[in-house]
């Protein structure tokens, strides 16, 4: 019986990669025939001022060029089909270098060169991301995983918790969210559940949650903890850090250096495989919760009205002017995800059509929980069907290798020798300290300044570490 299988669902979900800008060079998977390109303007003809930006294995490990490509609902409208604005045209995935050149003007690189915007177009060249590989080589690959939303990280991380967004399409990281969790439902079937975070943890935003501290735990200090004393709970959901402070950014999060986040995959996996008891009952699902703007050959599908929820953008209150019209009623791009487990076949390929939400409904599926969510998630596929194995295999890696000591191939201006800890704050790492602020500040208080909150990677870790788990008060001795 496949349910008695899997007792640890594991959720890695790294930022903002697109299928074919990771593995779109990887035989054997629906990826890039090397032939794939956009205009500049992709509404003129081609020509010497309007050229062509195709393709290439040649991306670098980081991006010095401005913050990365844009993501935002309206971004990716234009990357999916040419122009700003909802289309009633089929999308072509034309626009994501005329996006991207929009991205670098917005982050003051007005004219940019053909290597920066060409950045948008490439994939890693095989044996780049040793860590992501070496996974998808040895378990299950799925190159029809799309995220819920076309739009950018906090929308598409709510989905994976609760199956829905609210009816947001942008970030709002001090909005508290009374909608159910996968979180409630575990509890009530009597379930465990934890997060593990490094500093910033979008599960905090649902008051519900609240009261369940010591569900909250600390990566660095807890995760191989739990494994080795058997104390992992049945579903664990892993926040990769944000910040730079005890370590880099580890992410994926443009303009950052992604082999640090290859190294969190691999110490994932390896922590896992270390325990032959909890490795033998475990899945462990990595993926992205969007595409960060970068380029992907597959037009995002629409979604049957049996699908749709009540939820549409703008929600009431949502005081966001520039929030476009959407009925949550197409997906988002692609992104890579791995189903690693020992009761999955190695180096396979799974083409069914799966969604963040399809995390949910496997859950609740495999574990039998009662109660259901959204009918986003009652209508997603579940990969149950991929723990094929008549016993837990034996030949899978007991260890993976990184990207971590790699020289980099190709850069702009990565190979700086400054502390990352002193560097300051991209317009999303200072959205993620005011919400933080916003949700934690004590009542009747003022919010500060933008130039009272924390401006360096270390200082703004400690911020939000200090706001989301306080030490109690001593008393004094007198």
């Amino acid at each position: 019986m496949t349910s008695a299988k899997i007792e640890h669902f594991v959720v890695l979900m790294l930022e903002n990669r697109s299928f074919d800008h990771i593995f779109g060079y990887r035989k054997g998977v629906d990826g890039l025939k090397g032939t794939e390109f956009n205009l500049l303007n992709p509404t003129n003809s081609q020509g010497p001022t309007n050229p062509a930006v195709k393709v290439s294995n040649a991306e670098p490990y980081s991006i010095s060029a401005g913050q990365g490509p844009s993501h935002s609902f309206n971004a990716v409208t234009t990357q999916i089909f040419g122009a700003k604005g909802v289309s009633s045209t089929t999308g072509k995935n034309n626009g994501f270098v005329a996006s991207y050149r929009e991205s670098l003007s917005e982050d003051h690189v007005s004219n940019p060169s053909s290597e920066q915007l060409r950045v948008v177009m490439e994939s890693f060249a095989p044996g780049t991301l040793p860590a992501l590989e070496s996974l998808a080589g040895a378990f299950c690959l799925c190159d029809r995983w799309f995220c819920d939303v076309p739009g950018p990280t906090m929308p598409n991380r709510m989905f994976v918790h609760m199956g829905s967004s609210g009816g947001y399409v942008h970030n709002v990281w001090n909005h508290k969210f009374a909608e159910k969790t996968i979180y409630e439902l575990l509890d009530q079937n009597g379930k465990t559940w934890a997060t593990y975070d490094f500093d910033q943890n979008e599960v905090r935003q649902f008051p519900a949650l609240s009261g369940k501290a010591t569900s909250f735990k600390k990566f660095a200090s807890d995760f191989a903890k739990d494994i080795k004393s058997g104390a992992l709970p049945n579903y664990s959901f892993i926040i990769p850090r944000f910040f730079a402070k005890t370590g880099p950014v580890n992410s994926m999060h443009g303009p950052y250096d992604v082999r640090p986040a290859d190294q969190l995959v691999a110490d994932v996996y390896n922590a896992l495989r270390s325990n032959s008891a909890v490795w033998n009952k475990s899945v462990l699902i990595v993926t992205m919760d969007e595409h960060g703007g970068f380029y992907d050959h597959v037009v995002p599908p629409n979604l049957p009205a049996k699908s749709l929820d009540q939820f549409s953008s703008p929600p009431p209150g949502d005081t966001a002017t520039w929030v476009p019209a959407f009925k949550f009623d197409r997906l988002g791009l692609r992104v890579p995800t791995l189903i690693v487990s020992p009761w999955v076949s190695a180096a396979r390929v799974d083409s069914t059509e799966y969604r963040h939400t399809s995390v949910l409904a496997t859950a609740i599926k495999m574990f039998g929980l009662k109660g259901q969510l959204t009918n986003r998630v009652k209508t997603a596929a579940t990969f149950d069907g991929l723990f094929s194995e008549p016993a837990p295999r034996t030949d899978t890696p007991r260890s993976i290798a990184t990207a971590e000591h790699i020289p980099t191939p190709r850069t702009f201006a990565s190979g700086t020798t400054l502390d990352q800890a002193k560097y300051g704050l991209d317009s999303m790492q200072h959205e993620l300290v005011q919400g933080v602020d916003a949700l934690t500040r004590p009542a009747g208080t003022e919010p500060p300044s933008l130039a009272g909150h924390p401006d360096s990677q270390a200082a703004a870790s400690d911020f939000i570490n200090a706001r989301n788990r306080p030490q109690p008060k001593t008393r004094r001795r007198k």
